[in-house]
């Protein structure tokens, strides 16, 4: 049958439980809530777990992808964005700092 996923989870359901309730963010504790869904056999087909947690199908899928290669820690671990890099170079702005702790330079 299409759509029934063939992923073995290493984790207990009770260790799955415990993970969900240590979650501090709402994509880790659905990705989470995923496997102890999938574990508790709630849920067969990954179009059945993508309806219960109101994600795409092919989400889903990335999500499993990542725990079958790369384990439990791909799907909890966020990633910082590099950002838009400042404006102000850090040499200019520790001698900025420097200025500004004398409040006799700046008149205004």
């Amino acid at each position: 049958m299409a759509g029934i996923t063939k992923v073995e989870i290493f984790k207990s359901a009770d260790q799955l439980h415990e993970l969900l309730r240590k979650q501090k963010t709402v994509l880790g504790f659905e990705r989470i809530q995923a496997l102890y869904l999938l574990k508790i056999g709630q849920v067969k087909t990954i179009q059945d777990l993508a309806i219960v947690l109101g994600r795409e199908a092919a989400t889903v899928q990335r999500w499993l992808k990542a725990y079958k290669e790369l384990g439990i820690t791909s799907l909890v671990s966020t990633k910082k964005g590099s950002g838009r890099p400042p404006i102000i170079n850090t040499s200019v702005r520790k001698q900025l700092l420097e200025e500004l702790k004398q409040p006799q330079e700046f008149k205004s």
